[in-house]
């Protein structure tokens, strides 16, 4: 794994700012992710909502908005935006909690109201007013979908790798501990969680590693960073989750695809051995040209980054 280098984050007023993970004892420590060349980590200000979250920007032309899954953060978009950096103007938030932001006041939920606030208070924040494309994986299909339903005039086209976004869905084990409500069930998750940070992370290393074989150590070691020992992303993660796996959080999600199919573009770019979100779901985007990848996982931002941009570009541009 190479070494980190210096990353020059940016603050929203310009100034640069330090790039700093939080450590268990929560004394910031040097950031996991090495700075890529064009692309800006900036603080962005959000005072409708009360807090800040760091997103990655580079690039210009039409607005690209990438929404990463869980445990990661926008880092998992950084090949990706390498790529494409020349003809968007990308924009790669952290979920609030996740990456290097801070974990958001009580007051911010992870409902689906909250979520939708906060995409579009970012988006007012970074100026964005022309018609956008949406990239959605894992956890951040449950935000881009019913953002994009409600802002078809505002949207371009969407691109969908391993999402979840399904009224039916089959929560796997570990995201059912994670949604346990209960004292006992909070208790238990947030032990598990602590329990993550024993020999910085070696545990959760070699579990995650061998559900998602096909990333390389160096992705594994970013992940164990940037979440295993983060926790103010675990905290995050548990206060998510128990409000995505709530009955009816998905209500209404299957007609908001079908809609969505309906009025824009919609390619999907699936890893046919996903141990989280099967392939069939795949399928379940009426109207989107489908590709299925025989032998990616979940992470195919990761691990199958040229043919995602190539998709991406594909949906063309406004």
């Amino acid at each position: 794994m190479s070494q980190p280098t210096q990353s020059a984050n940016r603050a929203s007023n310009g100034k640069p700012t330090q790039s700093a993970n939080r450590a268990s004892n929560g004394k910031p420590t040097q950031s996991a992710n090495p700075a890529s060349e064009g692309i800006d980590a900036r603080r962005i200000s959000l005072p409708a909502l009360g807090f800040e979250v760091r997103a990655l920007v580079a690039g210009s032309g039409p607005p690209l908005v990438l929404l990463h899954g869980n445990p990661d953060n926008a880092d998992e978009w950084r090949p990706v935006i390498e790529l494409l950096k020349n003809e968007f103007r990308c924009i790669a938030p952290d979920f609030p909690g996740y990456g290097l932001s801070p974990e958001p006041p009580d007051s911010f939920t992870y409902s689906i109201e909250s979520q939708l606030r906060f995409l579009d208070e970012l988006l007012r924040a970074l100026d964005v007013n022309e018609k956008v494309l949406l990239v959605v994986h894992d956890i951040g299909g449950m935000l881009g979908v019913p953002w994009i339903a409600r802002n078809l005039d505002r949207t371009h086209a969407l691109m969908v790798t391993n999402t979840v976004a399904f009224e039916d869905f089959n929560w796997f084990a570990i995201a059912r501990r994670w949604g346990k409500d209960s004292w006992l069930g909070r208790l238990r998750s947030k032990a598990a969680m602590r329990a993550l940070e024993i020999r910085k992370g070696a545990l959760f290393k070699k579990v995650f590693w061998a559900q998602s074989p096909q990333l390389s150590e160096a992705q594994i070691d970013r992940v164990v960073q940037t979440f295993a020992l983060n926790r103010a992303a675990k905290n995050t993660t548990l206060r998510q989750f128990r409000q995505i796996l709530k009955p009816g959080f998905f209500a209404g999600f299957d007609e908001m695809r079908r809609a969505i199919g309906e009025r824009i573009p919609v390619r999907v770019l699936w890893g046919d051995k996903d141990p989280y979100v099967p392939v069939q779901y795949a399928q379940r985007f009426p109207g989107a040209a489908v590709t299925v990848l025989p032998e990616a996982g979940h992470w195919v931002p990761l691990t199958a980054t040229q043919r995602l941009a190539e998709e991406i570009r594909a949906l063309g541009k406004p």
